[in-house]
C-alpha cells in the first residue's frame, strides 16, 4: 500500500503539462460530470479539489484519483488530472493536493499548456448526530505557457509564459439526515494572467482575467442508496447554468448516474465501480453541437489516513 501511495503522489508531478485554469473545461470528475455536474454539495475525498473544498471535512482515510478525457472529442486537446486526499492528524480536518493539464498539440508540437496545481483544505466547524457545518478552501498556482509565433519581418516571437494564484473557498452544510447544502465561489480573489510586451495575450502586455463563478447546490436523499443533486452555477462575467443529477447504487460495487444541465442544454450518464479499494468511474456527455465528451477516472480509497500508513499503522 505505501507503493500504491508513493506512485499515486508521482503521478501528480510527473504529468506532462500542468490546465480551471484558463479555458475552462469540465472538472476533471467523471462521477461529477455523469450527474450533470451537480456536485456542489456532494463533492468529497479528491473530488473536492475541483469543485467544493468544503467537502475535504469529510473524507475519511486516504484517497486517490487519476483522469483524463478529451474535451469534446476534440484530438488536439488532452485533459488529464490527479489528486489525493487525506485525514490530517490532531482534527485538523483533511488537506489535499490536486494537479490537471489541459495541452493543445499538433504534430507533436505543443502550442498552448494550461497547468494548475492545487492546495486545498477542508475542516469541520460543528457536528452533531444530525447537523455539520464544514468550511474550506483551495490555493491555486494556475500557469499558462504558449509556443512561438511568426509575425512580420520580426521572425518568430516568444510568445512566453505566465502564471498567477488564484483562491477558492466553499462551505457544506448537513442540515438534516436527507438534506446536505454547499456552496463555493471560484477564483474570489480575482485572479488574471498577461506579461510584458508582447505578452501571452499578445502586442501590449494584456491582461485576462480568469473565470469567476459561484456554485450552490443541495444534496438529498430521498431513498437508501439513492442521491438526487441540484445545482445552479453563476459564471460572473456571462451566463447562469442549471444542473441536477441522480446517482442510484444498484448493487453493492455499481452506481449507475444520470444528469442534465442548461446553457447548452445537454445530458450527462455514467457508471462507478467499486471493489474493495478500487474505484473506476466513467462518464458521457452530450453535446447539441459538439462531438460527445468522454471521461475516465480510476482511484483508490483505504481507512488510513496518509500519516498512519508511513508510520505503518
Amino acid at each position: 500500500m505505501k507503493a500504491l501511495i508513493t506512485i499515486s503522489a508521482i503521478l501528480l508531478v510527473i504529468v506532462p503539462a500542468m490546465g480551471q485554469m484558463i479555458s475552462n473545461p469540465l472538472p476533471p470528475v467523471p462521477a461529477a460530470t455523469a450527474v450533470g455536474g451537480a456536485y456542489t454539495a456532494v463533492a468529497k475525498g479528491p473530488a473536492a479539489c475541483f469543485w467544493n473544498p468544503a467537502g475535504l471535512a469529510f473524507t475519511s482515510g486516504t484517497q486517490g484519483s487519476f483522469v483524463y478525457h478529451q474535451p469534446w472529442g476534440i484530438p488536439f486537446l488532452t485533459h488529464v488530472a490527479g489528486a489525493i486526499a487525506t485525514e490530517l492528524p490532531r482534527n485538523a480536518g483533511s488537506g489535499a493536493i490536486s494537479y490537471q493539464t489541459l495541452g493543445t498539440r499538433s504534430g507533436g508540437t505543443s502550442l498552448s499548456t494550461e497547468g494548475e496545481l492545487a492546495l486545498s483544505h477542508g475542516l469541520l466547524l460543528q457536528q452533531d448526530i444530525h447537523t455539520s457545518l464544514a468550511i474550506g478552501y483551495s490555493l491555486k498556482l494556475i500557469t499558462w505557457s504558449l509556443a512561438s509565433s511568426i509575425t512580420g519581418e520580426s521572425g518568430e516571437v516568444d510568445l512566453g509564459s505566465a502564471a498567477t494564484f488564484g483562491l477558492d473557498i466553499g462551505a457544506s452544510a448537513q442540515v438534516w439526515d436527507r438534506l446536505r447544502l454547499g456552496g463555493v465561489m471560484h477564483n474570489i480573489n480575482h485572479p488574471q494572467l498577461g506579461a510584458s510586451e508582447y505578452g501571452v495575450f499578445g502586442v501590449g502586455g494584456m491582461k485576462r482575467d480568469l473565470p469567476q463563478m459561484f456554485s450552490g447546490g443541495l444534496l438529498f436523499f430521498p431513498y437508501h442508496g439513492v442521491e438526487t443533486s441540484f445545482d445552479i452555477e453563476r459564471v460572473l462575467s456571462g451566463e447562469t447554468q442549471l444542473k441536477g443529477g441522480l446517482n442510484a447504487n444498484i448493487v453493492s460495487p455499481l452506481d449507475l448516474r444520470f444528469g442534465v444541465f442548461t446553457n447548452p442544454n445537454g445530458f450527462s450518464a455514467g457508471f462507478g465501480l467499486h471493489w474493495r479499494e478500487l474505484i473506476v468511474d466513467y462518464a458521457f456527455v452530450y453535446h447539441p453541437i459538439l462531438s460527445p465528451t468522454h471521461q475516465v477516472g480510476i482511484g483508490f480509497q483505504i481507512e488510513e489516513s496518509l500519516s498512519d500508513v508511513w508510520r505503518g499503522k
